[in-house]
């Protein structure tokens, strides 16, 4: 016998997925029909498969951390000539001075103009901060209790500090503390209070290299922008950037446990690690430069990511309760028909968001040359893209993966395997066609039937014969 199933009037012949290629009208008007669910494994495998990559690709290549993280200095000046500036002549004029893996870059205004350079280098120790190090040291307080203050010319400085009780300062300690690297110091001790003039100071490697970058562009060391971050500070930041990282992820698990429940709350933790760690493979990939504006675009895209996932789970909720009522869809069918409810909705979102970071990157990095803007447009770039995919290729395959493990969903499941094999003996029993009947249609959501999903067993539909009138009339009386 024939198994037949009744779609609605009409649709017969106009269903997207099933009798028909998906066109984009499907999409505007939200009459998708992809089988997000079906192919979970596939999603999964890919997935992992990134993650190991970007792991593979941060152990090998390693980050391009910047100076406010590993700490070190940075040289800004403006070519004056008009002389375009070399990367290669750059790193020839600095080799003599011993900074042959410093970061050099030019930046090459649109439209023409002067070049600008730009050098990082690894933290110099600058004969000032040795001095005011090892007169703390010597005072047993804090580098930062030692004040310096230099003087009119600029060639020497006055250091004051008090020392730590029990400690009884003699010039003859000051100065060998100095040592040999300063010539007649000067010093006056008042009790605890000590104060060394030094009238002048052994040049520095930071003013070696502003003074053979100010000879190349044609100008002066005083037009020379010197930036310098102590490794002490970039160590700072870093661990708190990682504590507030730790932080959000406790305050989101939470979160969402207590709006949806907990399997969806770490099947979103789950998709947030997965951008995080793609993102960190894309920057170790083109080694991209890692600035303070890289974190903020990090803690955007978590923002975005974390919308996208949570606005498929409340659909997956909204469906849940339709599911629980019936008992006869699968779990895995709901959250596919939540994804393409909410398709439309999260490609928009995504173009929409793309449009000005896409324009950051063409029109201020490279027509207007804004390359402050580069760093963060390039992290909420491969945010964007990777926070639409894990919400529907990560987060949702999971939690439907999980889900189906549990007892009530495993039973209805189960069910619908053995509906085929019960249609087809109720049809055999009988001798007549089965028309398997629609289960009800969830709001907003299309029958089963047209949709090309089976239905729960049909009951067979059996031909009632009339008895003859003569004996009807007979019953009657």
């Amino acid at each position: 016998m024939t198994l037949t199933s009744a779609p609605p009037p009409g649709v017969e012949d106009d269903i997207p997925g099933i009798t028909r290629r998906h066109r984009l009208s499907d999409l505007y008007h939200e009459r998708t029909n992809f089988q997000f669910i079906k192919h979970t494994r596939r999603w999964l495998i890919f997935s992992s498969s990134l993650i190991v990559i970007s792991l593979v690709l941060l152990g090998v290549r390693g980050l391009n951390l910047g100076i406010d993280f590993e700490g070190g200095t940075a040289w800004q000046v403006q070519m004056k000539n008009s002389q375009p500036a070399k990367v290669a002549d750059i790193r020839n004029v600095l080799a003599p001075l011993g900074f042959n893996d410093a970061k050099v870059s030019v930046l090459t205004p649109p439209g023409g103009g002067a070049d600008t350079i730009r050098v990082e280098a690894r933290v110099i120790a600058d004969p000032t901060q040795i001095l005011q190090t090892a007169l703390a040291n010597y005072a047993g307080v804090n580098e930062a209790d030692v004040s310096f203050t230099q003087s009119a010319n600029g060639a020497g400085g006055t250091y004051t500090f008090t020392a730590k009780p029990g400690i009884k300062p003699t010039e003859a300690a000051v100065k060998a503390v100095i040592g040999s690297q300063v010539t007649s110091p000067t010093v006056k001790i008042t009790g605890q209070n000590v104060t060394v003039t030094v009238p002048k100071l052994p040049p520095s490697d930071v003013q070696k290299v502003a003074a053979a970058l100010a000879k190349y562009a044609g100008t002066t060391p005083t037009d020379v922008s010197i930036t310098t971050v102590g490794p002490t500070w970039g160590h700072e930041v870093s661990q708190k950037a990682l504590k507030a990282l730790i932080i959000f992820f406790f305050v989101l698990a939470a979160y969402l446990a207590v709006r949806f429940e907990w399997k969806m709350s770490a099947t979103a933790i789950v998709a947030v690690i997965h951008d995080i760690i793609f993102t960190i493979g894309v920057y170790a990939l083109f080694h991209f430069a890692v600035s303070p504006a890289t974190v903020t675009a990090f803690l955007t895209i978590l923002g975005f990511s974390l919308y996208d996932t949570v606005v498929v789970f409340d659909k997956v909720t909204e469906f849940q309760r339709t599911l629980t009522a019936t008992g006869r869809s699968t779990y895995s069918d709901m959250v596919n028909r939540s994804l393409n409810a909410v398709l439309m909705r999260s490609v928009s979102t995504s173009l929409v968001a793309l449009l000005p970071v896409v324009s950051l990157l063409v029109v201020g990095s490279g027509i207007l040359g804004a390359t402050a803007l580069e760093d963060f447009a390039l992290a909420l770039a491969a945010g964007l893209f990777i926070g639409s995919y894990s919400s529907i290729f990560v987060a949702a395959p999971l939690l439907a993966l999980w889900k189906e493990r549990e007892p009530q969903y495993r039973a209805v499941a189960e069910r619908r395997r053995r509906a085929p094999a019960a249609m087809a003996a109720a049809s055999a029993s009988v001798g007549a066609p089965v028309v398997a009947p629609d289960e009800p249609a969830e709001p907003g959501v299309r029958p089963r039937a047209s949709l090309g999903v089976p239905g729960p067993p049909a009951v067979p539909r059996q031909t009632i014969q009339a008895r003859p009138r003569q004996q009807r009339g007979k019953k009657r009386k």
